[in-house]
């Protein structure tokens, strides 16, 4: 109630600062790099520039991408694999006697839209997160991996996590760990068709159906040549006894160190699919029969039927590999880049310094940033905003539609963020869009970015906070803010005052498929097309 109360005052403050005060003072100034105007707006520069992000924590992540995906606007292909465990839900399973495999079958749903279901309860589905070209096909390969993934990093004394990377494919070598192929398909592409389970019924001897999968990725993990003889092994399930690895988590992970499941281009073109490994429905189910069950008028029991389930509840890694590396990153950190440029996965984000980095008095602050910290008793910051241009003969295809701006000093969002509550879990395209205006485009095509850095512009001018370095990211979920660790950090700013040492990213960014190229700030940029840096206030009297 207090923060609404504080903010409608705010408002009719602003509502009666426009009605009222006609005759706004103009800001005088000597510094050529400011702009200020016969009225309540001042305008900044701002020096910027980009850098890559190179390999980046991808164990853990909220979601996993598979497939293979083509970046037109940066001429690099991306191949995305997962690296996982699988954990038993049930230790010290009894399969009863003389216990045998029926059929052992992978399934991850895709996330889909039911469209319609006719009178027989078939339903259509509409595929969703799914990327590029899905009707390209893909070699599809699952292995039995031999690499230990492990929870805790030994080079630590086993005291903090163990990170992985996204470069974890070629660095770990786990082309050599690739250990017994389980499945095997050149021509794989995602179906958006449900999956129909049906027996035989003896009165009508007609199939009926008796389970019904939405659409997902689907695998019979037991019919490929050497897999039979490798699930038997695995559970031991006709030796009437439990093996040690299936008495408990640890053992299992130790001993079944997980899968592969890797992906290759057919041509130089694919799509990527999203999957969400936590999702109830992404298991491995084995089903078994026993001497119990082949018996005339034997029924099974729905609540406890004859199978042995694996969840992927353990670590989980999504490599990315990019086909080359990303090209025209230039990071000048002394004059900025004529473009910024912004990409996902193992990609570039854009560095911001407000107020410029011009310092003729050589007191290690900038000229800008001194002269509007000498309005702190005469200025009230009523609205500060950024606001980027897309550079639109550079980009081809689809362009992110975020891009979340992060104080990189301290790895969080800057508190504009944290002040706009607004959030949609369902879709978080509409989430905060005062603080991050999504991509917005006019008539003749020009896509441009606005954020709103009020907050962060106050504490600066009232409570002389650090003008810290700002980074500017695509992010895929905005209501995500936490971070992912750089494999080597990025050291900004090394030969000025204010270095800083940049450990993480937000992870969010990781997950964007899509980048996008910006006007910058220099002087080579026409001026509608630079990033612009408006301060509104109110000069008291």
């Amino acid at each position: 109630m207090i923060k609404k109360i504080s903010k409608l005052l705010a408002l009719c403050l602003f509502v009666f600062t426009v009605s009222c005060d006609k005759d706004f003072v103009t800001v005088k100034s000597d510094l050529s790099g400011a702009q200020n105007f016969n009225g309540n707006l001042a305008v900044f520069p701002v020096l910027a520039y980009s850098k890559k992000t190179e390999a980046l924590q991808i164990n853990n992540l909220p979601q996993s991408y598979l497939g293979v995906l083509r970046d037109q606007t940066y001429q690099v292909t991306t191949t995305a694999n997962i690296v996982t465990e699988i954990v038993p839900t049930v230790f010290n399973k009894d399969f009863g006697t003389n216990a045998s495999i029926e059929s052992v079958v992978l399934n991850i749903p895709y996330f889909s839209t039911k469209l319609d279901t006719d009178e027989d309860g078939n339903s259509t589905y509409t595929l969703d997160s799914i990327f590029g070209n899905p009707t390209v096909p893909l070699k599809l390969s699952i292995y039995k991996s031999n690499y230990l993934l492990r929870t805790l990093d030994p080079s630590t004394n086993f005291e903090e996590s163990q990170n992985y990377y996204s470069d974890a494919y070629s660095d770990l070598n786990l082309s050599a760990q690739q250990d017994i192929l389980l499945y095997q398909t050149d021509t794989f592409v995602p179906s958006s068709e449900e999956t129909l389970i049906t027996e035989l019924n003896e009165e009508t001897l007609e199939q009926d159906v008796v389970k019904r999968f939405a659409p997902s990725l689907r695998l019979d993990l037991f019919n490929f040549p050497g897999a039979e003889n490798f699930w038997d092994n695995l559970l031991e399930i006709s030796s009437g006894s439990t093996p040690e690895h299936l008495t408990s988590a640890n053992n299992f992970k130790v001993f079944f160190k997980g899968l592969i499941i890797k992906v290759e281009p057919i041509t130089n073109d694919g799509s990527f699919i999203t999957f969400n490994l936590s999702d109830v429905g992404a298991n491995i189910v084995v089903d078994y029969t026993n001497d119990e069950e082949d018996v005339t008028g034997f029924e099974e029991d729905v609540r406890n039927p004859s199978e042995y389930q694996f969840n992927f509840s353990g670590i989980t890694l999504n490599t990315l590999d990019n086909s080359a590396p990303l090209t025209n990153i230039i990071g000048d950190e002394t004059i900025g880049d004529d473009n910024l440029y912004l990409r996902g996965f193992e990609g570039a984000f854009a560095v911001i310094d407000l107020f410029g980095n011009q310092d003729l008095d050589t007191n290690g602050v900038p000229d800008q940033l001194e002269d509007f910290q000498s309005k702190k008793d005469k200025w009230l910051i009523n609205e500060a905003n950024l606001t980027f241009y897309v550079d639109q003969t550079k980009v081809i295809g689809e362009e992110p539609n975020r891009v979340i701006l992060y104080d990189l000093n301290n790895n969080l969002p800057i508190i504009d963020y944290f002040f706009d509550q607004s959030q949609n879990q369902i879709n978080p395209d509409q989430s905060r869009t005062g603080f991050s205006v999504p991509l917005n485009k006019d008539a003749n095509g020009q896509g441009k970015y606005k954020l709103r850095l009020t907050e962060h512009i106050n504490n600066i001018l009232i409570r002389d906070s650090t003008n810290t370095k700002l980074g500017l990211f695509v992010t895929n979920n905005i209501n995500n803010f936490g971070t992912s660790q750089l494999k080597t950090p990025i050291i900004l700013g090394a030969s000025t005052s204010n270095e800083v040492e940049q450990e993480a990213v937000p992870q969010n960014t990781i997950l964007n498929n899509k980048g996008t190229v910006l006007h910058g700030a220099t002087s080579s940029v026409p001026v509608d097309k630079r990033i612009k840096f408006e301060i509104y206030y109110t000069e008291e009297n």
